[in-house]
C-alpha cells in the first residue's frame, strides 16, 4: 500500500507548526524580550528552519517505503527483563536525582507527601542535599548503559498493550510512572512533562499507524492511556504553576534575570489578588518555553571557540572533565554571557548549545542531520513497523518540545544513553532495500 504524502510530512507539518509557535510567543507573548541584533537573530532562525525542511524532504527523497501490515511478535522474556534493569535504573536514578548515598528511597513517600504540600521547600531541600553529594562514578558508568530502559518502556506499554498479562500492564505502567513520583518528590516538573510528552507522543504513533493502515484510530483500546495522560498533564500544570508561585512569585521577578534590563513583563499580567492563576501559568510557562530564544540572541554577540564536539552536551562535557581534566565547558557560549544570562539558571536554546562544537553556521548543517534522520525513522515506522522507531520517535518529540528551551535529549545522561542506543539498534535492523538508490 503506498503512502499518502500527508502522512509521510505530517511529524514535519506538526514540528514546524510548534517552532513556528514558540518563535511568536516570544514575539508577541506576555514576556518582552529586547534583541541586541534582530535582524541576524532571525536570519539564523530562518537558516535553521530551512535546513530542517530540506532535510527531511531529502530524508524522504532516499527513501523507499510501501506500508506493511505488523507482523511482529511480542517476546515476555525480554520485557521482563528490561522491566527489572528499569527498576534498578530508577533505584540509580532516583539516587542521583535527589543527592543521597543510599539506593534504597526510603524517603520516596516522605518526600511525595512534602512535594504535594510544597513544592517549593522540597525544591529547596533538593538543592542543597545535591550541593553537598560527591556521586558514585561507578554507578553512574552503569546507569548510562541502563538508564534507556526507564524510557523505551513507555512506547512498549503502549504499543503491546493488547499482549500484555494484567500483571505485565500493572509493572510496566507502575515502572513508567516512578519517575514521576521522584519529580513529585523534590518539587522538580521536568519528570512529570517528560512522562506526558513519552505518553503522548507514543500514543499519537498508535493512533495514527492504525489511521494510516485501516482508516481509524482506535481511540478506545487506548481510553486508559488517553484518561491517564490527560489526567498527568493537568496536574503537571497545576504543580508547575504552584512550583513557580513558590519560587518566583510575583511574576515581575523574571525582569530580575537579565541584569541587562532587557525582560520586562506586560504589566497587565504582573501577578495580583485579582490575577487569574492561567494568566500567572501562561506567563511563566512561556518564560520557560522561549527563554531559550533570549539566551540564543546573547550567545550570537560572543565570538565562537570551538570545543571539539564535546561542549554542545553538558552530560558529556563533564564525563570530558572527569575521564581528561579538560573544562571545555569554560569555552561554551553559554559561560561567555555567564555575567548577563546565568548559565546556571537560565537556558538556552538547543541551537546554542549546538554552536558551541559547530559555530552558528554549522548548526545549520546538523539540522539537516536531525531532521533528515528523523525523516526516515518515521517512515521505517509507518511502512516497516520498526520496533526501533517506535522508541526513538518519542525520543525526537521530546528534543523538538524543548528545542526552544535546551538541549533535553543529548544534554542529559539519561536521553543520551537512550537515544544512541536505540538509534544504533535501529540503524542496524533497517532493510538495506529501504533506501532508494539513485541510478
Amino acid at each position: 500500500m503506498a503512502v499518502k504524502k500527508l502522512a509521510i510530512y505530517l511529524p514535519l507539518l506538526l514540528v514546524e507548526t510548534y517552532l513556528i509557535g514558540t518563535i511568536i510567543v516570544f514575539l508577541f507573548g506576555p514576556i518582552k524580550y529586547y534583541l541586541e541584533s534582530p535582524f541576524e537573530f532571525f536570519c539564523f532562525i530562518f537558516f535553521y528552519h530551512a535546513c530542517s525542511l530540506f532535510g527531511y524532504v531529502m530524508g524522504v527523497a532516499r527513501t523507499q517505503c510501501r506500508v506493511m501490515q505488523s507482523g511482529a511478535r511480542f517476546f515476555y522474556k525480554p520485557y521482563y527483563a528490561l522491566l527489572v534493569v528499569g527498576l534498578f535504573a530508577f533505584l540509580i536514578g532516583h539516587k542521583n536525582f535527589i543527592g543521597v548515598e543510599s539506593i534504597i528511597p526510603y524517603d520516596l513517600l516522605d518526600g511525595i507527601q512534602g512535594g504535594l504540600r510544597s513544592s517549593s521547600e522540597q525544591y529547596v531541600i533538593r538543592n542543597e542535599s545535591q550541593a553537598l553529594y560527591g556521586g558514585d562514578k561507578g554507578l553512574n558508568a552503569l546507569y548510562f548503559l541502563i538508564a534507556f530502559s526507564k524510557i523505551i518502556i513507555i512506547p512498549i506499554v503502549v504499543f503491546y498493550w493488547d499482549k500484555l498479562t494484567i500483571l505485565a500492564r500493572i509493572v510496566g505502567v507502575g515502572l513508567s510512572i516512578l519517575p514521576v513520583l521522584s519529580g513529585i518528590s523534590v518539587g522538580t516538573n521536568n519528570p512529570i512533562f517528560q512522562f506526558v510528552i513519552f505518553y503522548g507522543v507514543s500514543l499519537f504513533l498508535f493512533f495514527a499507524r492504525n489511521k494510516i493502515l485501516t482508516g481509524r484510530c482506535d481511540f478506545k483500546s487506548r481510553s486508559f492511556f488517553l484518561f491517564t495522560v490527560s489526567s498527568l498533564f493537568v496536574f503537571a500544570l497545576f504543580f508547575f504553576g504552584n512550583a513557580m508561585l513558590g519560587r518566583g512569585g510575583d511574576p515581575s521577578y523574571l525582569e530580575k534575570t537579565s541584569p541587562l534590563g532587557h525582560i520586562k513583563i506586560d504589566p497587565s499580567y504582573i501577578y495580583s489578588d485579582e490575577d487569574s492563576f492561567a494568566s500567572y501559568l501562561y506567563v511563566w510557562l512561556s518564560n520557560y518555553l522561549v527563554q531559550g530564544y533570549y539566551g540564543l540572541s546573547r550567545a550570537m554577540e560572543v565570538d565562537f571557540t570551538s570545543t571539539f564536539g564535546f561542549g554542545s552536551s553538558q552530560f558529556v562535557a563533564r564525563q570530558v572533565q572527569w575521564l581528561f581534566g579538560i573544562d571545555v565547558l569554560n569555552s561554551t557560549y553559554q559561560h561567555k554571557v555567564n555575567s548577563f544570562w546565568d548559565e546556571n539558571a537560565q537556558w538556552h536554546s538547543m541551537y546554542s548549545h549546538l554552536a558551541n562544537d559547530f559555530s552558528f553556521f554549522g548548526v545549520g548543517i546538523v539540522m539537516f542531520i536531525i531532521f533528515y534522520n528523523f525523516a526516515r525513522v518515521w517512515l521505517s515506522f509507518i511502512c516497516l513497523d520498526s520496533f526501533y522507531a517506535k522508541l526513538l520517535l518519542p525520543l525526537f518529540g521530546l528534543m523538538f518540545v524543548f528545542m526552544p528551551a535546551n538541549n533535553q535529549v543529548f544534554g542529559f545522561l539519561e536521553t543520551f544513553s537512550a537515544f544512541w542506543i536505540v538509534y544504533i539498534c535501529w540503524l542496524a535492523k533497517l532493510p538495506r532495500s529501504f533506501t532508494r538508490h539513485s541510478k
